[in-house]
This record gives C-alpha cells, structure tokens and sequence, in this order.
C-alpha cells in the first residue's frame, strides 16, 4: 500500500512538471546551419504569435553547394497549432518559397510553396521532439514532392535551446543544428 502512494505520487509529480514545462512558444528568433544536397546552408527564421493558436512565419536560407553555384531560399507564411494535450501540439502551415541560384553566371528563380504538419511533444522537462510531413512545390528543391524532418531540442533554460535534427526533400536534405530564444 505504502509502495503505491510512492508510485502515484512519483507519477503526478513528473506529469506536473512535464505539463508546466510544455508550453510550446510560437514566438521566437533562430540560426543554424544544416546540409542541402551536395553543400551547405546557414539559415535565420522567426515565428510570431498572433493570438492564441494563429502564428506567422519565415526563413531565410543561405546556399552554398560544391563547385561554382550558391543561392538563397527565402520564406514565408501562416501556421495555426492546436494542443492536444499539455505535452503535445498539432500544428499546420503554408509558406510561399522563393529560391534564386546563381551557377556558371547565370541566375535562375522560382516561386513555390510549402505546406507543412506536424507535431511537438515534450516527453520530459527539457526535451522536445519534434516531427513533421512537408508538400513542396519548387523547382529547385530537390525532390518536389513529400519531405520529412524530425528533430530533438533540448532546453538549457526556458528561452534558449538548441536543436539536431534530419530533413529530407524540403529546404534543407541531411543533418541540421540550430540555436532558438524564446521570447515567451
């Protein structure tokens, strides 16, 4: 008997401080680095709340790939997520894509669009894991079609945090890092 009280009150005591640490913040600034098919990328995005479940946002996409072709991808749109519980959000977006290459001293451009959704979840005070599926139209990604991304952030205190994660076939096709301030 005196066991389970232990158990129980271990349980609720972890499940509170999980549901107080998951408020998901749709207000932020970002930076990393990640890989695109045969080369490189720095980028920047932003997110802004504008109420309770409606956010804007973009990125910008710096490209530098093997040989003489660099280029940019530029960004963006509206998301809406809802909770669905206190460690877990859906969220949806659409973003406009503009991408410019420059190779060989020709510059090629192309308007497309990206439409997103996925999920965040918090397992533990600290750690989110995050997972999306991604429809993209533009002709300079490598694979229009489906993408995938999935990544782990974790918290080194409430606003600031860094994240590893792997995309494929939308912006970004291999491993990424990146550092995020909150400004919840």
């Amino acid at each position: 008997m005196l066991l389970r009280r232990y158990v129980l009150a271990s349980v609720l005591a972890l499940s509170a401080g999980v549901a107080s640490a998951a408020s998901f913040s749709y207000d932020y600034v970002e930076g990393g680095y990640g890989e695109v098919d045969e080369g490189d990328s720095l980028f920047i995005g932003g997110s802004k709340a504008l109420d309770k479940n409606l956010y804007v946002l973009g990125s910008v996409y710096a490209l530098d790939f093997d040989g003489d072709v660099n280029g940019m991808y530029l960004e963006g749109g509206l998301g809406y997520h809802v909770p669905l519980s206190a460690q877990a959000d859906f969220f949806v977006n659409g973003q406009l894509l503009y991408a410019n290459f420059n190779h060989v001293g020709h510059d090629d451009d192309d308007l497309g669009g990206i439409a997103r959704a996925g999920l965040r979840f918090m397992p533990v005070d600290k750690l989110e894991l995050e997972g999306s599926v991604a429809l993209s139209s533009n002709d300079f990604l490598v694979d229009d079609g489906i993408g995938v991304s999935a990544s782990a952030r974790y918290y080194i205190d409430p606003r600031f945090s860094a994240a590893l994660g792997y995309s494929a076939d939308t912006e970004l096709d291999g491993f990424f890092l990146n550092a995020r301030y909150d400004f919840k």
